[in-house]
């Protein structure tokens, strides 16, 4: 009788092969990758998909956070730091993956400066896209992108030390609009490369 115990790998619901579970992540890991490559389905995504994709699970925490904690009474005040931090970080992780189809990402993290070296053409789509959405979040939809992306630009430096402040404001709608602006035209944008 076989003691070897197996993990399933699916795709789609579908189980599609399997691997013997060696106990360790890791491996388990490599096996997995080894088993893709056997089967001609392993993919590997592009620098600028990997940063996108990072963008996307940072902002889920962080709508996650704001869904749980900061959505509707009692609001949890502690909250407020992982959620802001996990939105710039998102952020910065959009404007980069967006700059990265045009050329190279910046290695900077201030949000305005990395917005302000955007294209043109990808800036009015921005803009564009701020106006429809910002109905959904009871914003002034005249506000432009930049000027709301102002608020939060070195969020991710400041909200990491907020202890060290005597206090700090955020608009929770206009941080959430940023992040749905940024996955909208990155979705868009990413899947065509």
């Amino acid at each position: 009788m076989d003691n070897v115990k197996y993990l399933k790998i699916m795709d789609k619901d579908k189980e599609i092969g399997k691997i013997p579970d060696s106990g360790d992540p890791i491996e388990n890991v490599k096996r997995y990758t080894q088993f893709l490559k056997d089967e001609n389905i392993f993919v590997k995504l592009s620098q600028t998909k990997l940063m996108f994709k990072q963008a996307r699970s940072f902002a889920k925490i962080a709508k996650d956070i704001h869904s749980k904690s900061l959505f509707k009474p009692p609001f949890d005040h502690e909250a407020s730091a992982p959620f802001v931090v996990n939105s710039a970080f998102a952020c910065e992780m959009y404007l980069k993956a967006l700059q990265s189809v045009y050329g190279e990402p910046e290695g900077i993290h201030n949000l305005s400066q990395l917005f302000k070296h955007l294209p043109n053409k990808l800036k009015d789509k921005v803009n564009k896209l701020t106006k429809e959405k910002s109905i959904t979040f009871q914003l002034n939809n005249k506000t432009l992108f930049k000027d709301h992306l102002k608020t939060i630009s070195n969020a991710f430096i400041d909200w990491r030390y907020i202890y060290e402040k005597d206090s700090a404001t955020v608009n929770l709608s206009v941080i959430l609009l940023i992040l749905t602006v940024l996955d909208t035209l990155a979705c868009n944008e990413i899947k065509q490369t």
